[in-house]
């Protein structure tokens, strides 16, 4: 008998009887929370149910849709920047449909699963998640789930003990999605492996679309002399952290791995060949040098294990003396492209990179030419030549308009094939071309580079003709250009021109040269986040799960704390009390409360508050800027001076536009109001906040904070360190102790040790799966990860994978 579920096929049998009402039970529990999230959404009902109601019409399409909806929308679909709530938020919203949705089939479908031959937790696997499991149950204080309805107080900040319970249900939410795993392997697994890289590769290009948007609509795509650094839509960035540097590089080398791949399928690598140039653009845009390091560092291995099962199934012959030669080019080729750039800029770099691209399709042209033929071909260049150098002169950028030109005329008469002997046919016009190409990039860089110089590109397209005259007169070392090969040539081009553009751009350059003096300081944190568990019980089960900013704040000296806020309700009336920096901040580090209005806004502003200093008289300051998390871009700014006393003080003022510039059209530039106390280490209470602009329109929600922290978020734009160990071991020891450290990383070394050397090693998902965890404990030396609940969410599914993940015969290996 054969069961159906959307469009999928599994087999079927009898299922225990307890497993059914385990199933109805999670089903029934996670319907119980969706209740709670469309009651509590602070947009209303009828957003919540539409959401829910769109999270699970995805996830009931078909058997294993939850693999692709959960790493495709998780790191995209949460609203805290505009709604305030950081403790139940959408994406947890998308879990609980899957568990309400995957649990009610469970429970109704009677159906046995297959032993499992391609994936089976075995018992060190499942002994490691329980003692994960045990660590983060013993370390987390969850009272404050029933005291929240009480006090909603506990759902503003990170400071509250509700904090716990919000950074331990990213690991609770993979455990319980675990059975659900095992279940789509064991039913469909080569479908489900198929599932989960669609939806690891569509969660990246949503992620790189969110960055490449906020680049566009901020700073600028191109400038990367700015400290800009890209957030995305992780609202969790708001002090600091490395969200989207942890999800990136988890999830680049699964792209790396999908475009070097063998696949038929129509527009395949097309397709996944711009997710990676996206992917690599957000990446470079973090400026997080261990993203970097990261990156290089589980890409190169991916390739390697990649590499590693091609020549084990014979489809590559490794030869020591072709790579050594091949190394030794790329290295070369980098050093000169080096010097391009700082000359030619990115002007000149790319016309040098589609330069090497012709010579890479042109080589088996050349091989063959005969020496009439070449030397009829160096004659029309030499022609050609003069009409460059006439365009450079006497055309407005002309040189560029000609490079394109004798591009196009490449392409053209590579790829248009019209005859059975077309490459003897054309091959004096294509080599003409070609070399024409070479003269047209050397001035490109040389037009753009300061007094002319176009000596490094003139280098660099010698070296690229010089590989050409070698192939013609040895053509054992020419090869036929083909869709793999072109892949391979590509990435490794963009690779090294990635690593040019990086260790030669103004920012980029900088970070590198300030490693010694960051390292430094990283380590005085480090030490200081490891001395937080004190007593002999916290060293061995740490401070809390979710508590490091908390004990940060006691014992960490005064001079480092930007200050902090906590919604209080007195005499039942709600305001907003925020602490003032301990130590002197710039005015980019001090801590503020902010809400998201509408960029559309019309000047002036009309501004009324109410405030009072209870420990001192201070200044207040009161902004809108144009800003899409951490980074102002355009302010209009005034300081109120609040008298000391326990009397409340109103405030009315005029906010003109100043420097705050247009909302951005088509494409919006997001836009806040946020307070900020500067106010030296006291206290400033704050209630009745309106914003009214020109139009009449009132521009804040909750301004008297009777529904507490709903739609004020918070932040700290440059200053972060209160808040995370900087290290995700010592983030471990520090919040989980020994226990959770071991758990931690005993469960890490085994799922990286499986799918890099272990019995899943042979498997073809092994490679993206191992870089991807190695790029991540490589960003993980220099940040803390996985106080992140989404990203601890994807980590711990795939580490699940890789623990049960086994070796297929060798005729099954293709997912």
């Amino acid at each position: 008998m054969q069961m159906k579920w959307g469009d999928s096929t599994y087999a079927a049998g009898t299922t225990g009887f307890a497993a059914r009402i385990a199933w109805a039970l999670i089903s029934s529990l996670a319907v119980a929370g969706l209740g709670v999230f469309v009651y509590s959404h602070p947009y209303g009902p009828l957003f919540a149910i539409s959401l829910v109601g769109a999270f699970i019409a995805l996830i009931a399409a078909r058997f294993d849709g939850w693999l692709v909806v959960v790493p495709g929308l998780v790191p995209v679909v949460d609203l805290a920047g505009w709604t305030g709530a950081i403790h139940f938020t959408e994406s947890d919203a998308l879990i609980l449909s899957v568990l309400a949705v995957c649990g009610f089939r469970q429970s109704t479908c009677a159906t046995t699963l297959r032993s499992g031959r391609d994936w089976r937790f075995d018992l060190l696997p499942l002994i490691l998640a329980v003692l994960m499991l045990l660590s983060y149950v013993v370390s987390t204080s969850w009272t404050p789930l029933v005291e929240v309805w009480s006090d909603p107080a506990l759902l503003a900040g990170y400071s509250t003990p509700l904090n716990g319970v919000r950074v331990a249900k990213g690991f609770l939410w993979a455990l319980l999605l675990l059975p659900l795993l095992v279940a789509s392997l064991r039913a469909r697994p080569k479908g489900s492996v198929r599932s989960l890289v669609t939806g690891v590769l569509l969660g990246l290009l949503l992620v790189s679309l969110a960055a490449v948007w906020e680049r566009a609509a901020f700073p600028g795509l191109s400038n990367f002399s700015s400290d800009y650094r890209t957030t995305a839509m992780f609202w969790e960035a708001n002090v600091g952290g490395a969200a989207l540097d942890g999800w990136l590089a988890l999830a680049t080398p699964f792209v790396l791995w999908a475009v070097l791949r063998d696949e038929s399928a129509p527009y395949y690598r097309p397709v996944v060949s711009l997710v990676l140039a996206l992917a690599a653009y957000a990446c470079f845009t973090t400026f997080t040098r261990a993203l970097y390091v990261g990156i290089a560092f589980g890409g190169g291995l991916t390739c390697l294990l990649m590499f590693r099962h091609s020549v084990r199934a014979g489809v590559i012959t490794f030869r020591l003396p072709h790579a050594a030669a091949l190394l030794a080019f790329v290295v070369i080729f980098g050093i000169l492209l080096a010097g391009v750039f700082q000359t030619g800029g990115y002007r000149g770099m790319m016309a040098i990179c589609g330069l090497a691209g012709a010579v890479y399709l042109m080589a088996p042209v050349v091989s063959v030419a005969s020496l009439r033929s070449i030397t009829y071909a160096i004659l029309i260049a030499t022609a050609a030549a003069a009409t460059s150098l006439a365009s450079m002169l006497w055309v407005p950028k002309g040189v560029y308009l000609i490079y394109a030109l004798c591009l196009a005329l490449v392409v053209i008469v590579l790829f248009v094939e019209r005859a059975k002997f077309w490459f003897v046919r054309v091959e004096v016009v294509a080599i003409a071309c070609l070399l024409w190409l070479a003269f047209n990039a050397v001035l490109v860089s040389g037009y753009w580079a300061e007094n002319n110089d176009a000596l490094p590109a003139a280098a660099l397209a010698g070296f690229l003709l010089c590989f050409l005259v070698l192939i013609r007169f040895n053509r054992s070392l020419c090869w036929r250009p083909s869709a793999r090969s072109g892949t391979v040539f590509s990435v490794v081009l963009g690779g090294v021109a990635m690593l040019v553009v990086t260790f030669n751009t103004y920012y980029a350059s900088e970070r590198f040269g300030t490693l010694s003096e960051d390292l430094s300081g990283r380590i005085v944190h480090w030490t200081l986040a490891a001395s937080l568990p004190k007593l002999k019980s916290e060293q061995m089960l740490g401070v809390g799960v979710g508590q490091f900013s908390e004990r940060f704040f006691w014992q960490v000296p005064d001079g480092i704390y930007p200050g902090g806020h906590r919604v209080v309700r007195e005499d039942g009336l709600s305001y907003l009390q925020m602490a003032g920096a301990r130590g002197h901040l710039d005015f980019g580090d001090i801590y503020r409360v902010s809400q998201r209005i509408s960029p559309s806004l019309e000047a002036p502003l009309y501004l009324a508050l109410s405030a009072r200093a209870p420990e001192g008289e201070g200044p207040l300051h009161v902004e809108v800027c144009r800003k899409h998390l951490l980074y102002a871009d355009g302010c209009t700014v005034r300081t109120l001076k609040v008298p000391a006393g326990r009397d409340w003080s109103r405030f009315e003022l005029v906010l003109g536009k100043e420097r705050l510039g247009g909302g951005g059209g088509w494409l919006p530039r997001l836009t806040v109001f946020s307070v900020a106390n500067a106010n030296r280490g006291r206290l400033v209470e704050i209630d009745d906040i309106s914003l009214i602009d020109a139009q009449g329109r009132l521009l804040l929600h909750n301004g008297d904070f009777s529904a507490q922290s709903d739609f004020w978020f918070f932040s700290s734009d440059r200053f972060h360190l209160p808040w995370h160990a900087k290290n995700l071991w010592i983030h471990f020891f520090a919040e989980q102790g020994w226990l959770g450290l071991a758990a931690f990383g005993l469960l890490s070394f085994v799922a990286f040790f499986r799918v890099a050397f272990g019995r899943a090693r042979n498997h073809p998902l092994a490679p993206p799966l191992a870089g991807g965890l190695a790029a991540f404990f490589v960003v993980g030396v220099s940040d803390s990860l996985l106080d992140v609940p989404r990203l601890a969410v994807f980590f711990f599914i795939l580490v699940f994978f890789a623990l049960g993940l086994r070796s297929p015969k060798l005729e099954e290996r293709n997912p």
